[in-house]
């Protein structure tokens, strides 16, 4: 006797009818396993929306509190008398990404895998290159400004204020790193790692306006030099963090770039450019 078939059967075996849920009429099975891919699925949409939003907070945190600290600046440049003491909050500026990523990651309970993930990488032959690329270009880049216009780049007078530069420019990268590459690049949720480099220098730039604006009295040129600046500099350190996954490194990358580029800065980005340009063939020849 043959088996009888309908539609949706197979070999007698019943299948089970389609029922659409009430969000966004997705058809969901009444079988087990298709429901938890469907609740899993919902899961991970829900992850990375409470992730953007908790981002998003993060951001805006980081920039009214680091416009706080150029607060009583500002109002000194305005004529109005205040405590000597306020105008050392600025110094804080630098600090108050980093203080808001521990901050969260201690309420997350996450700080000491982010800490391990950010000094987990090897750093190599290659990234020491890449590094010392970096320095050089700066070195050169400025040594034939100087020479062709017959301006003195050189603000170190002497070994020991280069010595003392280079562990502040340090310390003070390695706790912005901490902020902006060992924690916002490694939050956010696109795809393509290009996007979030670019959106992590987007708000880096961002977040130097007040040091630009109120600290320095830079100009609208000034100012949009210094964020293609920021962006050419977030292309390499980010690219590089991906690579070698130290923020080690990517701290001492950032000194050499504060250190080294000494020119003006329209000579630096075509200079960075060329770099990153010359950088993205080699390693697109290697693979």
């Amino acid at each position: 006797m043959r088996e009888r078939r309908t539609h949706g059967s197979v070999r007698g075996l019943r299948r089970e009818p389609l029922v659409y849920s009430t969000i966004g009429n997705l058809p969901r099975m009444r079988n087990r396993n298709c429901c938890k891919i469907f609740v899993l699925q919902g899961e991970f949409v829900m992850a990375r929306y409470t992730n953007m939003l908790t981002l998003t907070l993060w951001v805006s945190v980081v920039y009214v509190l680091s416009f706080i600290c150029y607060v009583p600046t500002l109002l000194e440049q305005n004529g109005i008398i205040i405590p000597n003491i306020l105008l050392y909050v600025k110094y804080l500026y630098v600090c108050i990404p980093s203080i808001a990523a521990v901050f969260l990651l201690v309420c997350e309970q996450n700080i000491k895998v982010y800490f391990l993930q950010m000094f987990s990488g090897k750093i190599t032959n290659k990234h020491i290159l890449i590094w010392a690329v970096c320095m050089a270009a700066g070195i050169f880049c400025s040594y034939c400004y100087s020479l062709i216009t017959g301006v003195n780049v050189n603000i170190y007078l002497s070994s020991a204020s280069l010595l003392v530069n280079c562990i502040y420019l340090l310390i003070t990268a390695l706790v912005e790193e901490i902020a902006w590459r060992g924690f916002l690049l490694e939050r956010l949720p696109f795809k393509k790692k290009i996007i979030s480099v670019i959106f992590v220098g987007a708000v880096w730039a961002v977040w130097h306006m007040p040091m630009w604006i109120i600290r320095n009295s830079l100009g609208m040129e000034q100012i949009v030099c210094l964020c293609i600046w920021t962006l050419l500099v977030s292309v390499v350190l980010g690219r590089t963090y991906y690579q070698c996954r130290n923020i080690l490194l990517i701290a001492i990358m950032h000194a050499a770039f504060n250190i080294c580029y000494l020119a003006p800065i329209q000579y630096n980005i075509v200079v960075l450019a060329i770099i990153i340009f010359v950088g993205t063939l080699l390693y697109n020849t290697s693979l």
